[in-house]
């Protein structure tokens, strides 16, 4: 448990680089889905949606980080510690279902500064042809809890987090978080959980500002 939490600095540092990628970026995918097609650059009808799956490489690599084994650990001490570990997170709300043994959280932030959008809103409408930037991101995480088939008495945790960014045209793209340190940063505030230490402040490991 300690070398997740050693790595903290490191962790948020890596976190932050990736999501900076993931709103900057907007390089073609090969498994990139257009959801809804908002027309063309002549004649805009509406706001365009694009889902990017993983690939089978990508999938493979996530397979590697998603996953913690927890010894001794039984299904529903494992939710709830979930639960409030996301909570840290700053995701809000966060819902468990303990039939299913899964746990969902959602996680708003606004990216950029107001005032740069109402700038950027007044001279749209204008008339003045602006492309697009991040307005806006929604964290969707997804974490399933069953017991693992390693050994008795233990119990697997796989995480997945999924990231919709919004620009200021009302455009959406949705991707996989593939980031590492995101990962191990929710493992490291879910064995903390577990261990019943205090945690002084929410985990940021997601927050713009560290």
């Amino acid at each position: 448990m300690c070398k997740h939490v050693d790595g903290r600095r490191l962790v948020r540092s890596a976190a932050l680089a990736g999501l900076s990628a993931l709103i900057a970026g907007c390089a073609a995918h090969p498994n990139e889905r257009v959801t809804g097609d908002g027309g063309s650059a002549l004649l805009r009808v509406s706001s365009r949606q694009v889902t990017v799956d993983l690939t089978d490489a990508e999938r493979d690599a996530l397979s590697h980080i998603q996953d913690h084994t927890l010894g001794n650990i039984g299904g529903k001490q494992a939710l709830t510690a979930t639960v409030a570990t996301l909570g840290k997170m700053g995701f809000d709300p966060v819902k468990a279902d303990q039939e299913m043994s899964l746990v969902e959280g959602e996680r708003n932030r606004i990216v950029g500064e107001r005032w740069r959008a109402a700038i950027r809103a007044l001279l749209k409408a204008k008339g003045l042809p602006l492309r697009g930037k991040p307005d806006h991101e929604s964290i969707h995480a997804l974490i399933s809890v069953r017991p693992d088939q390693t050994g008795p008495g233990t119990t697997l945790v796989r995480a997945r987090f999924d990231v919709t960014v919004w620009d200021t045209n009302g455009d959406s793209r949705t991707t996989t978080l593939q980031q590492e340190a995101v990962y191990q940063c929710f493992f490291a505030g879910l064995d903390r959980a577990l261990s019943g230490q205090t945690v002084d402040g929410d985990l940021a490991c997601l927050n713009g500002n560290g």
